[in-house]
């Protein structure tokens, strides 16, 4: 019989942190943090990977995700590294186990939800699925330190809105793909109706003018987002966070200003070196 990690290794993408669109764990992040950092993202990438593989039923995708959140709930060792690395990193650091387990919510949903009605209906998903790991970093660099309620509620919702603003921007780039691989779409439907388009013709070239006011209007969205996040991503203590956090901003904002003048569903849209290296130069310097 084979053992639980080989049953799943050919249901994972081998993506790691630098196929990402933001750096996770720039340097940053002092060193003693990182391997934390990574044991989350090793193991939201990995869960992300079973939600969105599309051999697998939706009811063994639930199977999989479920025995992962009980595993971390009770914090058990098991034949799964990337777990293993995961509870190691809880159990060192003493953060929250919701975290983790508040991204497996997203990912379950991911296996069966394939339609967002409303721009709310986002923000909670993203609230699961985003939200926890700025919360999970915030924690790694604060807990020790003695802060007010006040102060780290205010730092948890500028984190909130950055990292819900990076997820809808990742959909925004990702929606065609989304589309034609998985059926799914994160655009609010409510968007969709307002232009008397159906879904189903996302795609279609007569209907790019449409396509691109409902993806402004999301856009707009996610800069009232950012403005709100502004302010309180800057009572960040943490030198290495506060610039990090910074730097993630700034990529935020360029990619925004980006997909408002491009196509997503014609081209991919990203960001060139020099935007990147244009922005981690404003965040070291404490530009937003």
């Amino acid at each position: 019989m084979k053992k639980p990690q080989e049953q799943i290794e050919k249901y994972l993408s081998g993506k790691t942190e630098k196929d990402e669109n933001f750096p996770v764990s720039s340097f940053l992040i002092a060193k003693r943090f990182k391997k934390h950092i990574k044991s989350l993202y090793i193991f939201a990438r990995n869960a992300d990977d079973i939600a969105d593989n599309t051999s697998l039923e939706p009811s063994k995708k639930r199977i999989f995700l479920l025995k992962f959140d009980e595993i971390i709930k009770s914090k058990t060792k098991t034949d799964y590294v990337f777990l293993n690395n995961l509870i190691d990193t809880l159990n060192e650091t003493q953060i929250s186990t919701q975290y983790p387990r508040n991204l497996l919510k997203a990912f379950l949903q991911d296996a069966n939800k394939k339609r967002y009605n409303s721009w709310d209906q986002l923000i909670h998903y993203c609230n699961n699925s985003a939200s926890p790991v700025g919360r999970f970093v915030v924690n790694l660099h604060m807990e020790q330190e003695k802060n007010s309620s006040a102060l780290m509620k205010k730092i948890y919702l500028g984190c909130d809105d950055l990292c819900n603003s990076l997820q809808i921007l990742n959909h925004i780039q990702d929606c065609k793909k989304d589309f034609l691989k998985l059926d799914r779409v994160y655009i609010p439907g409510i968007y969709f109706k307002e232009e008397n388009l159906n879904i189903s013709e996302m795609l279609e070239e007569k209907n790019r003018d449409k396509i691109l006011r409902i993806l402004s209007k999301c856009l707009f969205k996610v800069e009232n987002l950012l403005d709100d996040s502004r302010q309180n991503i800057k009572l960040i203590k943490d030198n290495g966070l506060r610039k990090e956090t910074f730097v993630i901003f700034n990529i935020a904002k360029k990619l925004t200003e980006l997909l408002k003048k491009e196509d997503p569903i014609k081209k991919k849209v990203k960001l060139s070196r020099i935007d990147l290296i244009f922005c981690f130069f404003k965040g070291i310097i404490g530009r937003l």
